[in-house]
């Protein structure tokens, strides 16, 4: 079988992933517009140089994308991005080649809006690979159960090795402190919950909690944390690249997002051995278990996660039992061997 990969959005899973499938026999090719996404193409991969789209209509990408799949006797097209499907579907008119799209966010489709059809909604998207079970439940509204399967992005041990051997800490938090972190992007996006947490550490009102916030913010959540009761808790580390490692050196991760997809940080914190409160929401409550590996608490709602961290704090048999139950999930639930599998089966059975 022949599968030429859109690899504009692909991250370090996806080029993993086709590394794995070459290694098991399939011809993989990969499309790149730059020598940094060459960097990301593994052994056994073949690359295809195609002119850098953003656009779902590029004619220079789509002529390329056609010759690739004329010469190489294209079968299946897998594209993790909108543009990426887009272009591909208008490239493999006439011929045999196979898509499969990619789902990995909660945001809603709306059929008025013609250029849905260019993609996602296309009748000729052979299969859409779902990110969560939640994300799979709103395209049944739109396509047959039979085009989408979940596939939940995996997470390999060894990819916080590093972060384990060399823990950062907030120097001017006291060594007995109980430290909470949470990371994120939120300049701008109030449903990533930065505001909640804050309220939620001045209900708290323990000087022994110390919050690690690292990522971008709007400053009215500074203002937030500056002019509570915990003020001088709250720690701003704005974006750092080495966010992770952080992780290891704390108590507790939180995420109190009023909606989030599957977050890569709840991940991260249970391969670090670290409990979790979170809010319960779609798609990031399927990567814990409540009560086991993780709190789910009442979304937005800033008392439940005071109360959440609350417990964590005065319980600390149970931060090291559920600590340990997270990263035994990981472990066992999110290895790229299951990952590598489902995606195979996908693009055999089209083939």
């Amino acid at each position: 079988m022949n599968l030429l990969c859109i690899s504009h959005s692909l991250d370090i899973i996806g080029f993993e992933m086709l590394e794995q499938l070459a290694q098991q026999g399939i011809n993989i090719f990969i499309t790149v517009a730059s020598e940094a996404e060459k960097k990301h193409i593994g052994k056994g991969c073949h690359i295809v140089e195609i002119p850098y789209f953003h656009s779902k209509f590029n004619r220079k990408a789509i002529v390329s994308i056609r010759r690739a799949i004329k010469e190489y006797h294209i079968d299946v097209i897998y594209a993790a991005s909108s543009a990426g499907l887009s272009n591909a579907l208008f490239a493999s008119l006439g011929t045999k080649a196979k898509t499969v799209g990619y789902r990995g966010t909660q945001a809603k489709i709306r059929r008025t809006d013609p250029t849905y059809y260019l993609a996602i909604l296309n009748p000729r998207v052979n299969h859409v690979i779902c990110e969560t079970e939640d994300i799979k439940d709103y395209l049944l509204r739109f396509m047959s159960g039979n085009k989408l399967t979940v596939n939940t992005k995996p997470f390999d041990i060894s990819w916080v090795a590093d972060a384990c051997a060399h823990p950062l800490t907030v120097e001017d938090i006291p060594s007995n402190a109980f430290k909470l972190i949470y990371i994120a992007n939120t300049k701008g996006r109030p449903h990533k919950g930065l505001s909640v947490l804050i309220q939620a550490m001045h209900l708290l009102n323990n000087p022994k909690a110390h919050l690690i916030f690292i990522g971008n913010y709007d400053e009215a959540d500074r203002k937030l944390a500056q002019n509570g009761i915990a003020g001088k808790q709250i720690h701003f580390l704005g974006e750092r690249s080495d966010a992770i490692n952080f992780l290891p050196a704390t108590d507790l991760f939180v995420l109190p997002s009023i909606r989030d997809a599957s977050p890569r940080t709840i991940r991260e914190a249970m391969a670090c051995s670290l409990p979790c409160v979170m809010s319960d929401i779609p798609g990031a409550r399927e990567l814990v278990i409540n009560g086991e590996t993780a709190l789910t608490v009442e979304p937005g709602s800033s008392q439940a996660l005071a109360d959440g961290i609350r417990y964590f704090i005065e319980h600390e048999d149970k931060r090291q039992e559920f600590g340990n139950a997270g990263r035994k999930r990981i472990i066992k639930d999110f290895t790229m061997e299951k990952y590598v599998n489902v995606c195979k089966q996908i693009f055999c059975k089209l083939n």
